[in-house]
């Protein structure tokens, strides 16, 4: 019985690597090998298209490569098949760092600095102070918060947004549709670090999206199915948003002819605000594939009501 591999667009061989190092001896296999189907016993995947797993009959545990597992919630998945995530500790930090680093770039106009130097050209430009850097975090999980802490000492006002009420030390926090438009409001930064969902689902499009302060500068690290696209390209096209950086997309990779590869206002990053390590996503999906042969709860499976 064994691991199979099939993580693409990502990279079969380095799961593979890291899943032979951690497994102890259980065989593992990528798409290239052409497995025995009645010989998989756990999948590790980024993606799913429907019509797979109904060839393995003896599969037990689904791990996804990432913290995100929606792709995997196929109509034909069994329902006594668990599908598990990826938690790294690390997780939270490294797209605090993304999110900072990718604000800072805007509110500091690094981009306009960079553009000068290349004419040679010395030229100073007032600061944008903090009171006119208000930051809104959507989603207040664990990487919402973390995201939400990292801009507190930078003296950036913070809110932050969710489904239900939370409360988090610093932040003023807005909960349900009712409250997402006065939040929105106040967000000259926005960040989306929401799950997805079918309410998250297109839930970033004109009429929310414009609801922000007109120069405002948008961030996703969350999914690239909750935005709407054409809608947030005519934005930024119209001038009412500033800019914006995508490190996530509704097509993973997009096509080359995308807009969002040469848009003058959008950094586009291949959804590497963070990436748990290849020795990480394996242990835990050696870790699933034991517990599901002792028939022990799955302390990382993924919720298939709310999708996340």
């Amino acid at each position: 019985m064994a691991i199979l591999v099939l993580s693409n667009p990502l990279p079969s061989a380095p799961f593979a690597a890291a899943l032979r190092q951690a497994s102890g001896g259980i065989p593992v296999w990528t798409e290239q090998d052409s497995p025995p189907p009645e010989a998989v016993e756990a999948i590790l995947a980024w993606r799913m298209r429907p019509g797979i797993l109904p060839q393995y009959p003896n599969l037990r545990v689904l791990c996804s490569t990432g913290a995100g597992a929606e792709k995997l919630l196929v109509d034909d998945l069994p329902e006594h098949v668990p599908v598990t995530r990826v938690v790294d500790p690390m997780q939270g930090v490294e797209i605090a760092q993304y999110v900072v680093a990718t604000t800072l770039q805007f509110t500091r106009d690094l981009k306009l600095y960079a553009e000068q130097q290349a004419r040679a050209e010395w030229k100073r430009h007032p600061v944008r102070t903090a009171v006119r850097c208000r930051v809104g975090v959507m989603g207040l999980g664990a990487v919402g918060q973390a995201i939400a802490r990292a801009f507190l000492p930078l003296g950036y006002p913070v809110g932050g947004w969710s489904r239900t009420p939370r409360e988090v030390p610093g932040v003023a926090t807005f909960a349900g549709m009712d409250e997402l438009p006065e939040f929105l409001s106040q967000a000259d930064i926005l960040v989306c670090a929401l799950p997805l969902t079918d309410e998250t689902r297109g839930l970033l499009n004109h009429h929310t999206l414009a609801q922000l302060p007109r120069g405002a500068f948008f961030v996703n690290i969350g999914r690239g199915e909750q935005v709407v696209e054409p809608d947030l390209r005519a934005l930024l096209d119209g001038g009412y948003l500033a800019g914006a950086a995508l490190d996530v997309f509704e097509r993973e990779p997009p096509p080359p002819d995308n807009w969002v590869w040469s848009h003058p206002q959008v950094v586009a990053t291949p959804h590497i605000a963070a990436q748990a390590s290849f020795d990480t996503v394996a242990q835990q999906c050696v870790d699933a594939l034991r517990r599901a042969r002792d028939g022990l709860p799955q302390p990382l499976a993924v919720d298939r009501q709310r999708g996340y």
